[in-house]
């Protein structure tokens, strides 16, 4: 899938927050640790993107850290367990269909 780099730069920016708040909800020390490694992966490639300027932000995206590629096997593990890891419906909800389109977009 072809996106630009401002879209990637959404798809994060969103998807943080509620990893975040899957964090806090989480009840196991591994999966709290398997978020908390996603978060900090994405957040590295969070801001090498947000040093690029506004006006490139129409150019294709391709990933500028090696993080984002060891990132994806955590979101899959995230993606395939979110009912164990969210206990929350309203975070359950949220996350999954943001977690999925960032596998895509991420792969």
């Amino acid at each position: 899938m072809s996106i630009t780099i401002l879209q990637a730069t959404q798809e994060i920016d969103d998807l943080l927050p509620l990893l975040d708040r899957a964090y806090w909800e989480a009840n196991s020390i591994d999966h709290k640790d398997t978020i908390h490694n996603v978060i900090w992966l994405l957040t590295q490639e969070a801001i090498e993107l947000h040093k690029v300027s506004i006006q490139d932000g129409h150019y294709r995206y391709e990933p500028v850290t090696e993080t984002i590629r060891h990132a994806l096997p955590q979101m899959r593990y995230l993606a395939e367990n979110l009912s164990e890891v969210c206990r929350r419906t309203n975070t359950h909800k949220a996350l999954s269909p943001a977690l999925h389109s960032a596998i895509t977009i991420f792969d």
